[in-house]
């Protein structure tokens, strides 16, 4: 592990500066006064809108091994998903435990209706967003071929934790949906605006306790590929057996007014359609350990505690009476590792607790950072890690499956934690207990980063 360089901006080189400036204005937003905010397209309480964004600012893939070098880009299940099944199996990019997963999920389409901007409620308000931003009022010749929009779902890959699905617009005007946003002819975009789900044998519908995320994501000669991501509850409420409706508000953008959000409304797409939840079930009951850590670290912490001056700074804390709790759970799409903090002294903050176990992708921010090798001689290689994680906990997936856990565990799996905390900023260095206030002067932080080591741990098998 080496220590790292850091520059927020850097993360996406490609976007502009009016990105940031919308970060500093949602710092602001999360000040007011309003319950719920909406930001690109999931509403999210106030308190976790700044986290996702930046979440989403540090993104950075994970890595994996076991099942060939072209895993060790990205892997994780929505990650294998982006790939169409016949480009996977072109390209030899497919995994037979998880190809078991999405095939015995049988998904199968449902009703659905289109609806036009005349027909929405909301209609006078589409329009006149459509004059405000130079564009014609809503006219049947220039829109009304979505009315013929045939939606199909292809595939559905579900673990537990979340579900992924690739559907297909069909439409003869796929062209309209290049996301390059060149040319003269129409720039339409299909996005995913709420997603509802019925348990089997139930009339009722529920609301996915995240939202739905996901678009459209380029066409072929068949149509629009649109690509749908849903977090699952873990309550424990979402069926194991049975087949599990999903209906889908998706709407039918007109990028030249709005892509983003749905003002650029020309019509919605509404969806329904089905899969059988036991393809979520695992391979093998769930193993918990306990691992106490030990010595002391500098934790650099983010603290939303105050809303009006949330604040990220460095402490030296001792790991002295600090427990995690490890939890391996064994999916036909991985080995999955969740840590959470079990004990901790009096003195330590939910902050502190959060910070700790922050995902750290490729060592490229503050948190917890986690490498893996096969035998104890094998490469060090970064993890996996889901897209979504809850604050408090860390859950990485180890690119292990059903067929090869026999081999893998002749050699041994261990995983290694590492805690990165910050050592510079802006080329200045700061100190064992620097401070600053999020949201107050430039958006800039270039970091330098070093990682302590926390502890390497031997992950079981079955």
């Amino acid at each position: 592990m080496e220590n790292k360089k850091y520059n927020v901006r850097d993360a996406l080189p490609d976007t502009p500066d009016t990105f940031y400036d919308a970060v500093e204005r949602s710092l602001a937003a999360c000040r007011s006064e309003k319950k719920e905010r909406t930001w690109g397209l999931v509403r999210l309480p106030r308190k976790l809108l700044i986290p996702l964004v930046a979440a989403l600012v540090l993104l950075v893939a994970g890595t994996a091994v076991a099942a060939g070098a072209w895993l060790r880009d990205n892997y994780s299940p929505t990650n294998y998903m982006e790939t169409p099944k016949e480009q996977r199996e072109e390209q030899g990019k497919t995994i037979p435990d998880v190809e078991k997963a999405i095939e015995s999920a049988a998904p199968q389409s449902g009703d659905y209706r289109i609806v036009m901007l005349p027909e929405l409620e909301e209609a006078e308000m589409l329009n006149g967003q459509r004059l405000a931003h130079g564009q014609p009022a809503y006219s049947e010749e220039d829109w009304g071929w979505m009315r013929d929009i045939r939606p199909e779902v292809r595939e559905v890959l579900i673990d537990g934790r979340s579900l992924t699905a690739n559907i297909l617009l069909h439409t003869d005007h796929g062209a309209a949906f290049d996301l390059s946003w060149e040319g003269d002819g129409q720039w339409v975009e299909g996005m995913v605006d709420e997603v509802l789900y019925r348990f089997p044998g139930e009339t009722a519908a529920h609301e996915t306790p995240y939202g739905g995320s996901g678009g459209t994501t380029g066409y072929d000669e068949a149509g629009a590929n649109l690509k749908l991501e849903v977090i699952l509850p873990e309550d424990g409420s979402f069926p194991t057996e049975g087949r599990v409706e999903l209906t889908l508000e998706v709407g039918l953008r007109d990028d030249r007014v709005e892509g983003l959000n749905p003002i650029g409304n020309v019509g919605k797409l509404y969806y329904t359609f089905s899969f059988d939840a036991g393809a979520a079930r695992e391979a093998s009951k769930p193993v918990m350990t306990l691992r106490p850590l030990s010595g002391s670290i500098v934790l650099t912490v983010d603290d939303w505690s105050d809303l009006d001056k949330p604040k990220l700074y460095n402490q030296r804390v001792s790991l002295d009476g600090v427990v995690l709790r490890e939890e391996v759970r064994y999916k036909q799409t991985g080995v999955y590792v969740t840590y959470t903090v079990q004990e901790a002294p009096a003195d330590w903050t939910e902050a502190m607790k959060n910070s700790l176990l922050y995902p750290n992708r490729e060592g490229q921010w503050h948190g917890l950072y986690l490498e893996y090798r096969l035998g104890s001689e094998g490469e060090w290689l970064p993890v996996g890690h889901e897209n979504h994680n809850d604050f408090g906990e860390n859950t990485i997936i180890l690119p292990i499956f059903p067929s090869e856990y026999e081999k893998a565990k002749g050699q041994g799996v261990t995983l290694r934690l590492a805690e990165y905390y910050g050592t510079a900023l802006n080329g200045e260095p700061i100190a064992e207990d620097w401070k600053m206030v999020l949201g107050e002067g430039s958006m800039s932080l270039n970091f330098d980063l070093a990682p302590q080591e926390l502890g390497a741990f031997e992950i079981p098998l079955p």
